[in-house]
C-alpha cells in the first residue's frame, strides 16, 4: 500500500498535458475516489502504473524526472518530514527504513557505507502492469532534492545508477541529477562520497524523532481507521484478509487483532461494516451489476455477494438496488 496523496499532482500535471484523471486511474486499477480521498491508500502498484502510463500516453520519455521536478516534496509527507531535519545522511536511511511503512510498502531505501563513500539503494517491490522505469527515475531525482534540502543546493551524488536503459535525453539526467548517470547498471541507486557521508546536522534530529514517534502514535491510535482504508484498497482485487493487510502495517496477524480489539471493534466487524455500506452505494448506481459490486467487495462471486446481503439487509441485491432508484 502507498499513500495517495501524489495522485493530485499527478493529475495536475497529466490533466495540462490532455490525459484525464479517469484514464489515469482506469491504467492504474482504482477509483478517482481512491485516489482523491484526503489520507488514503492504494495499492503499491497503482502509483507505478499511473506515472508509467502516463509516459507513453503523454508522449514524453523523460516523464518521470519531469514529474519529480514538478512535485512539491512536501505532499509525499514522510520523506519531506525527515530530510527537512535530519541529522545526516546515516540518519536518513535509518529513519526511513525505521518508519516507511507510514508512507509505502512498495519500495525501499537502503545505504551501505565503507571508507570511500556510499551507495544508497532504491529497491521497488510492486509489480503492477508495467515495468518501474519512470517511477525509478521520479523517486531517485525526488530524493536527490531530499538530500539538497539538507547538504545544500550545489550538493550533487557521486553517481546516480539506473536498471534501464535511457529513456530521457542527456540534458534531462543533467537537470535532475547533476552528475554522470549509468544505464543498465543492474540497480537503482545513488552514490555518496565520503566527505558527504560526514556531513552532521546541528540539532535537528531529536526534533525530527519527536515528530516520528508522534506519528507512529497517531498511527497505532488510529489503526481501525487505518485498517479500514487499506481493506478498503484491497477489496476490488481480493485481497482484503486479516493476514496480508496485517503484512501491509508490518505486523503480525495477532498483533493486528489485538489493537483492533483496543479501538473496540475486530477485523471481521470492519470488514463487514465496510463491505455493507459500499454495496449501498454501488448497488446504487446505474449500470452496475450485481456481479460487478461482487468483484468490488472482494466476493468469490455473486452467489456469495447475494448471501452477504440477505444476512445484512434482509433481502436480495436486486431488492436493494430496486429500492435505492425508488427513493
Amino acid at each position: 500500500m502507498t499513500q495517495n496523496a501524489a495522485f493530485e499532482s499527478l493529475f495536475s500535471y497529466t490533466g495540462s498535458l490532455g490525459v484525464t484523471r479517469e484514464a489515469l486511474c482506469d491504467a492504474a486499477g482504482i477509483d478517482v475516489s481512491a485516489a482523491t480521498v484526503g489520507g488514503g491508500l492504494v495499492p503499491a502498484t497503482a502509483m507505478i502504473d499511473a506515472v508509467e502510463f502516463a509516459a507513453g500516453a503523454t508522449g514524453y520519455p523523460n516523464f518521470g524526472l519531469l514529474m519529480a521536478e514538478r512535485l512539491d516534496s512536501r505532499i509525499i509527507g514522510l520523506p519531506a518530514l525527515i530530510a527537512e531535519r535530519c541529522a545526516s545522511i546515516h540518519d536518513y536511511y535509518v529513519l526511513m527504513q525505521q518508519h516507511m511503512r507510514h508512507h509505502t510498502t512498495g519500495y525501499s531505501l537502503t545505504l551501505d557505507e565503507d571508507t570511500t563513500g556510499g551507495i544508497g539503494r532504491l529497491r521497488i517491490f510492486a509489480q503492477g502492469r508495467f515495468k518501474p522505469v519512470q517511477f525509478a527515475e521520479a523517486v531517485l531525482a525526488v530524493h536527490a532534492r531530499a538530500f539538497r534540502q539538507f547538504l545544500g543546493a550545489n550538493w550533487r551524488p557521486g553517481k546516480v545508477l539506473l536498471a534501464h536503459s535511457q529513456r530521457g535525453q542527456a540534458a534531462d539526467y543533467s537537470r535532475a541529477f547533476g552528475t554522470e548517470v549509468v544505464f543498465e547498471a543492474g540497480q537503482n541507486a545513488i552514490t555518496f562520497t565520503s566527505e558527504d557521508l560526514q556531513w552532521r546536522s546541528s540539532g535537528h534530529a531529536a526534533v525530527v524523532r519527536e515528530r516520528l514517534d508522534q506519528i507512529g502514535k497517531a498511527d497505532q491510535a488510529n489503526i481501525a481507521d487505518r485498517v479500514s482504508a487499506i481493506i478498503r484498497a484491497y477489496l476490488p482485487i481480493g485481497e482484503a484478509n486479516l493476514a496480508a493487510v496485517a503484512a501491509t502495517l508490518s505486523m503480525t496477524p495477532r498483533s493486528l487483532q489485538r489493537d483492533i480489539a483496543a479501538c473496540g471493534t475486530s477485523y471481521t466487524r470492519l470488514l463487514a461494516e465496510i463491505r455493507s455500506a459500499l454495496a449501498r452505494d454501488y448497488l446504487a448506481r446505474s449500470g452496475t451489476s450485481v456481479s460487478e459490486v461482487a468483484g468490488l467487495l472482494g466476493f468469490a462471486d455473486s452467489t456469495a455477494f447475494s448471501r452477504f446481503v440477505r444476512e445484512t439487509f434482509g433481502r436480495s441485491p436486486r431488492d436493494l438496488k430496486k429500492e435505492s432508484f425508488v427513493t
